[in-house]
This record gives structure tokens, C-alpha cells and sequence, in this order.
């Protein structure tokens, strides 16, 4: 027996997975730092862009780490070290966040591949000593390698083709995992462990969404403008928590999540929306970002939000499918109307109405819809 929690019945996240987790919430603060400073009412194309290439970086090594225990973790004194050596290294990682796309890419781009060496190391560990139980491991590990080995290649060009080799590495790494999911269906992920993960991720996301407007709360003097943006912020995040949880733990029932990476993928673009959405709250209540940025931003992060949210239900529950399509066009179209408010509070009002339309619509078209058939059909 490889792993003593592998599909254990009472099988929880660990306390050095839950500081794992909030470590690197805390480096995608660092991430986010960009989102969250306007220059004349606007944040400039660098600051957008360096987002989501440096976001997806620490997102694919949360994502590896955490699919590797979800299978093979003992919370042995190895794993353990192992473990708070990643997180270690990824907070001076964050350190070259901002300069990633200048002075500190060769840091970022050495410590991103020193980490998926480890990562790559562990598979190779499992294979060691357990090729008899798991055919993959070592098929992984140099998958991880491989990616990790051309990541680090970027060092030595210059200019746009070392971003082009950095982020080739990393869809290198992506594509031939995509490849391997059948073979790693020998030993599927744990779905309980996996959906508990994954829900604190978002969870504590949330939570430092909530920080990040009480700091904003704290630089403004208490106007109309502002008390009514932190209300109805509130209320967003409220509602996306609602959205989220409500029908979070059917997932653990659904056999088609087995494969992990359709529940892996889609919460990079959720992540990536909420981060989004909570800056956006930020903005609104400080009034320093102009309509038209804030109205594109509240687009995209609500519809990244939906997609990540709404891809697995529509893949595992079928019985829910039109529903889910249904709502979710009605609640992106009301903040796509809200973005031509006259006022960036106004647009996160409506933005807010959105969501709570959707909550009801949830439970009315969605939630109403007994699943237990299904699932005992296709268990």
C-alpha cells in the first residue's frame, strides 16, 4: 500500500495542507498586486498581462503538488519536508513577480523549473518503490522534468522568445499530462480529498478577497460611494459563495471526475475570476479605475468565474445541463448591461443583482433537479 490517507473513509485535508494552501494564497496575493494599482484611472497592458502569465505558473504548481497528494502523500516526515521545502521556494518565487517580465525573469524562471524538479522527483520516488502498484509514476515524472528542463532553457535567449520557451515548457508540461490521464486512471484521484481541496483553495481566496476590501475601506473616508460599494461588494462575494458551495459536495458523487483534469483546468480560469472580481470590489470602493476598464474586467472575471465554475457540473451532472446553460447567459448578460452604468459603483451593484439572480435561478432550475437517480445509474 502506497499511501495510509489514499481513499481513506475519513480522510480530510492535513494541517500542512491547509498551510500549504494558504501559503500560496498569499503568493497570489503577491500575483494579484497588479490588478489593484491604477495609473490615471487605468491599469496598463503590462500589469494585464503579467497577471495570468505569472498566475498560471503558480497555479499548475499548486495543481501538481496537490494531485501528487491527493494520491501518494502519507504525511510522512519525508512528504512533509518535502512539501515545506516547495513552499519555501515559492515564496522567494513571488519576490520576482513583478519583475518577471524584466530584470527578475531569470530568478522566476529558475525557481518555477527547481520546484518541478522536485515535483518531478517525487513521481520518480513513487516509481522506485512502487513500480508494481502505479504504471505512470515515472511516466509523470519525466513529463514534469521535461517541462521543467525547457521552462529553464528560457534563461538563455533574450527577449520575446525566452517568454515564448518559459510558457512552451509549461504547455509542453500540460499537453502530455493531458495525454497520460487515461493510464492515470489505474489509480484514481481520491474525489472526496480532491473536491475538499480544491473548495478551501477558493475558500480562502474568498477570504483574502474580504481582506482585501477592509484595506481598501480603510484608505477611504466613509461616503456614500463607499459604504454603498462595500455593501453590495460584500454581497458579491456573499453570493459567490453561495453559487459555489451550494451544490459543492454532489461533485464528490460524480464518477466522471475520476479524471481529474477537467476539475483541475477549469478552476484555473475560477481562481483567476475571483481574483479579478475581488479587485474590482477594491476599485469601486477607492473610485480610481475608469468605466470602461472596470466594465471589461467585471466581463471577463465573471465569465471566467462561471466557466470554472460551471464546466464540471455540466460534464458530470447531464441532467443539468440546459439549466446551467440557461442561467448562466442570463447572469452574464445583466453584468454585461451593468457595464454601461454611468458609475463603476452602479456596475458592481448590478453585477451583484446578477449573482443573486443566479442563486435563485440555481435553486428553481437546477437544485429542484434530483440527481441521485443518475448518479446511482453511472456509480
Amino acid at each position: 500500500m502506497i499511501s495510509q490517507l489514499y481513499k481513506h473513509d475519513s480522510r480530510h485535508a492535513t494541517w500542512l495542507e491547509l498551510f500549504f494552501d494558504l501559503v500560496f494564497v498569499a503568493v497570489i496575493g503577491v500575483v494579484t498586486h497588479d490588478l489593484a494599482h491604477t495609473h490615471d484611472g487605468h491599469i496598463g497592458t503590462e500589469q494585464l498581462l503579467r497577471f495570468p502569465l505569472v498566475f498560471i505558473p503558480v497555479w499548475w504548481i499548486w495543481m501538481t503538488h496537490t494531485l501528487f497528494s491527493n494520491r501518494f502523500d502519507s504525511d510522512s516526515r519525508y512528504d512533509r519536508m518535502i512539501t515545506l521545502a516547495v513552499m519555501g521556494l515559492m515564496v522567494v518565487f513571488s519576490t520576482f513577480a513583478e519583475s518577471s517580465m524584466g530584470e527578475g525573469f531569470v530568478q522566476f524562471a529558475s525557481l518555477y523549473a527547481g520546484v518541478r524538479l522536485i515535483l518531478a522527483a517525487q513521481y520518480f520516488y513513487v516509481h522506485h518503490h512502487f513500480r508494481d502498484e502505479v504504471n505512470f509514476a515515472k511516466d509523470m515524472g519525466a513529463i514534469i522534468g521535461a517541462g521543467a528542463l525547457v521552462s529553464l532553457l528560457s534563461v538563455a535567449f533574450d527577449g520575446t522568445l525566452r517568454y515564448l520557451v518559459f510558457y512552451g515548457g509549461i504547455g509542453l508540461d500540460i499537453f502530455l499530462q493531458a495525454i497520460l490521464q487515461k493510464k492515470t486512471l489505474t489509480r484514481p484521484v481520491d474525489r472526496k480529498h480532491l473536491v475538499e481541496r480544491i473548495g478551501l483553495l477558493a475558500i480562502i481566496i474568498l477570504g483574502e478577497s474580504v481582506i482585501a476590501m477592509v484595506a481598501a475601506l480603510s484608505e477611504v473616508e466613509w461616503t456614500k460611494t463607499a459604504i454603498l460599494s462595500s455593501v453590495f461588494g460584500f454581497a458579491l462575494l456573499g453570493s459567490i459563495w453561495w453559487i459555489y458551495f451550494d451544490s459543492f459536495e454532489t461533485m464528490e458523487r460524480s464518477q466522471r471526475l475520476d479524471a481529474p483534469n477537467l476539475l483541475v483546468f477549469s478552476h484555473l480560469f475560477l481562481c483567476m475570476g475571483l481574483l479579478i472580481l475581488a479587485n474590482l470590489i477594491r476599485h469601486s470602493i477607492l473610485g480610481d479605475l475608469d468605466r470602461p476598464t472596470f466594465g471589461l474586467l467585471a466581463i471577463v472575471g465573471l465569465v471566467f468565474f462561471y466557466l470554472g465554475k460551471q464546466i464540471p457540473y455540466w460534464y458530470a451532472f447531464p441532467p443539468w445541463r440546459k439549466a446551467i446553460v440557461g442561467n448562466t447567459v442570463i447572469c452574464v448578460s445583466i453584468t454585461i448591461a451593468s457595464s454601461f452604468m454611468p458609475a463603476i459603483e452602479y456596475s458592481l451593484v448590478g453585477m451583484t443583482l446578477g449573482m443573486m439572480v443566479y442563486v435563485a435561478l440555481t435553486h428553481l432550475r437546477v437544485l429542484s433537479v434530483d440527481v441521485d437517480d443518475y448518479l446511482d445509474a453511472h456509480a
